[in-house]
């Protein structure tokens, strides 16, 4: 790139930037102020963090801006999380910043006197900027239509997710109390709520504004990422085969495009070709509704069971931030961190490869608390890919065994140590593997996973079928990426062949396993089919180009299309409600009186608050003060409960207990179990009065009734409780 070029590209990034916070400024959201702080930390978080970044092969355009986020994120986040669960210090602002300051810190003397280079370069902040400025497009545009449709969804398991961050945020409490099981620690996954609570106490906001933000983080730093990834490998992978490192640039956009803002190949079959179909020949009444293609595989459809295929695009237009989408910000770094240990021709030190191998045993404990699935998965491509590696390189014998072996021992040993605090308080709920009796059509199974499958093995040939030295490909880093592709394929066929076992009934036996394995392999994917691409654009296979760059536009209609479909014409203004996951419930006319018990218990200072609130189903409009609070109640979405606690006797004694509470109308009952669940507050709003026939005459002199209004002619109330009464 010439000097005129190179200048027109960095003031374009500087440009983009400027744009995108006068366009905050001028939108007038009520999350504006909030959304540029959360923007200046993700830039602070991934700059002064990046020193931890060290490495020896992959080249980055923009200077690695979103994998030294994703790894800053986790270095930041790991000391302060530990210090908490062990000393049991407030998970608060205090030390949350100081996390951050020192782990700065120490990455400035780590740059400064380990590796003798200065802390930050002039050029280092201008790369920098380019990827930033990427991520805050792509930021921008889903805060935007996210305002649209901003609200947590009963519908959905962001409800569930909304609470468990609401929840952390309260309590300030490493090892949070479940809310919808009050009185026990939280037996779940909930490190990817805990590290989202992480970036919103730094970005001074809170859970309100901080949910829908990180949704939006999340869409953006997986197309950043993924770019990171493919182009970086590309560089060395294709070094002498490309002519130019814009070829490899451009092989990295079209995988972040497939990874963000494409779907599976359902909606291209049905979506495009059954719609224009349908229009060309048929009435044209035909309709693709965006979930069809994760749902594709169901028993509704004459399938013998129920199968689930989502990928990033969906789950941020639906508003899911479950553990395994937040998850995906940790495990592309961790792939560009393997990537990077196997693309090297020259032996690594000792140094260096321990360094390396501490940061993956870092990342795969933290999945350990965020996403079981996610350290299966893995650890196991990890695996693959290090005793390709190790084979090709040392060839088989006795020391590279051994050499193995003692890499296996590292990363298992850290990854158990570094998540004690975590596993201590955790009972795991799987009840083991169990082989397939149902499988998927083998059309279905084609219709998904043909494409992807295609190109996989066409790359793998490609690389194979050349000789080594003509395209200048390193051998080992062949065969490193030959697991990696292969380990792909294996999640997409092992749920064909078995499942982990859980609570679901037989209809949905392989539905879990295949929903989190299949997640997983959508996205390794994007990053296999961008490789591919550049190699087609190095070899000059113009025709294969053309087709990917037109099969991934069609695919990319996707997001609009079902943005549109679910929050509404974003392209009219005047529709949009704000990035608040909460403002909007004010004036609905179901949730109006629980937004006034709302604000009455969020001006109560109590880190752990217990109420009492009707015991509901899963993905319904039920214990919703305990979701929007952070308050703790004796029961909340029941057969979530059963699943987190191995077993449905407790949950069913509580709901039996909360039941008896509202209808029994006995006094000595009601303070009874006021004090066995240390009851703060009692809640009798619409959902309540719905499901029980409430008799008010145990509990309505236990305190202070501090809001009193009438709804349907029903009474709804909320008591605060005098202990004293009881």
């Amino acid at each position: 790139m010439d000097h005129s070029r190179k200048n027109f590209s960095d003031f374009f990034s500087i440009a983009v930037i400027i744009a995108v916070i006068l366009c905050f400024i001028f939108m007038n959201d009520t999350g504006t102020t909030a959304a540029l702080r959360w923007l200046a930390v993700v830039f602070a978080v991934s700059l002064f963090l990046r020193p931890f970044l060290v490495l020896r092969n992959l080249r980055f355009s923009d200077n690695g801006f979103g994998i030294s986020f994703g790894l800053g994120l986790i270095l930041c986040f790991f000391p302060a999380w530990t210090i908490c669960a062990v000393t049991k210090i407030p998970y608060s602002d205090p030390v949350i910043f100081t996390s951050f300051a020192v782990m700065s810190v120490i990455g400035f003397f780590i740059r400064r006197y380990a590796t003798k280079e200065p802390y930050i370069t002039k050029k280092e902040i201008i790369d920098h900027l380019k990827g930033f400025a990427a991520f805050a497009v792509i930021f921008l545009a889903f805060f935007w239509m996210i305002g649209f449709n901003p609200l947590v969804d009963p519908g959905t398991e962001n409800y569930m997710d909304f609470g468990f961050l609401q929840t952390i945020y309260r309590q300030k409490s490493a090892i949070p109390v479940d809310p919808w099981f009050s009185g026990t620690t939280l037996n779940y996954y909930y490190l990817g709520q805990m590290i989202t609570v992480f970036i919103t106490r730094l970005s001074l906001t809170t859970p309100e504004f901080g949910y829908n933000m990180m949704l939006a983080t999340f869409i953006g730093m997986v197309f950043v990422m993924v770019f990171e990834i493919v182009s970086g490998t590309a560089r060395c992978l294709f070094g002498d085969l490309l002519k130019k490192d814009s070829l490899a640039d451009l092989g990295g956009t079209l995988g972040a495009f497939a990874a963000a803002f494409c779907a599976n190949p359902h909606w291209l079959l049905y979506g495009i070709f059954g719609t224009v179909i349908s229009r060309l020949f048929g009435s044209g009444d035909y309709r693709y509704w965006f979930p069809d293609g994760t749902v594709y595989i169901n028993m509704d459809n004459g399938d013998p069971d129920n199968g689930k295929n989502e990928f990033p695009a969906y789950s941020v237009i639906l508003g899911d931030l479950h553990a395994h989408v937040i998850n995906v910000l940790f495990v592309l770094p961790l792939v560009a961190i393997l990537f990077d240990l196997c693309m090297g021709e020259k032996e690594e030190s000792k140094k260096s490869m321990l360094y390396r191998l501490s940061l993956i045993s870092l990342l795969l404990a933290y999945f350990k608390g965020a996403n079981y699935w996610d350290f299966a998965i893995y650890f196991v491509i990890t695996g693959a890919v290090i005793v390709f590696f190790d084979l090709k390189r040392r060839g088989f014998s006795l020391r590279t065994f051994v050499v193995i072996a003692s890499k296996a021992v590292f990363v298992t040993a850290v990854s158990i140590i570094a998540i004690l605090p975590f596993t201590l308080n955790f009972i795991k709920m799987e009840s083991g593997i169990e082989l397939c009796e149902n499988h998927t059509p083998p059309v279905k199974l084609a219709v998904l996973w043909l494409l992807p499958f295609a190109v996989t093995i066409m790359l793998i040939v490609w690389l194979y079928k050349k000789k080594t030295a003509e395209d200048g490909i390193n051998v080992c880093a062949r065969s490193s990426l030959l697991a990696f592709m292969l380990c792909t394929m294996g999640l997409v066929m092992t749920p064909e062949v078995i499942y982990i076992k859980d609570i679901y009934g037989e209809a949905n036996l392989r539905f879990n396993t295949m929903f989190k394995l299949t997640y997983q392999a959508y996205i390794l994917f994007a990053i296999i089919i961008g490789l591919a691409f550049t190699y087609v654009l190095g070899r000059r296979m113009r025709t294969l180009a053309a087709v990917a760059v037109v099969l991934t536009a069609l695919s990319c209609i996707y997001t609009p299309y079902s943005a549109y479909r679910w929050f509404g014409n974003y392209a009219d203004a005047s529709l949009r409600k704000g990035i608040s996951s909460l403002e909007g419930l004010r004036t609905d006319p179901v949730y109006y009186h629980e937004m006034e018990a709302y604000d009455i218990l969020m001006q109560d200072d109590k880190r752990v608050l217990n109420i009492v609130e009707m015991s509901g189903d899963s993905y319904r409009h039920t214990s919703s003060l305990s979701v929007y609070t952070g308050a703790c109640t004796p029961l909340g979405w029941y057969v979530h409960e059963w699943m987190w606690h191995n077993e449905p006797e407790p949950v069913q004694e509580r709901a039996t207990d909360v039941a008896a509470f509202y209808c029994s109308g006995d006094k000595e009952y009601c303070n009874d179990f006021l004090k066995r669940y240390d009851i703060d507050y009692i809640w009798v709003g619409p959902a309540e009065v719905c499901k029980y026939p409430v008799n008010r005459n145990g509990f309505w002199n236990c305190g202070e009734v501090v809001l009193d209004r009438i709804w349907q002619d029903s009474e709804l109330a909320l008591i605060k409780v005098d202990k004293s009464r009881l």
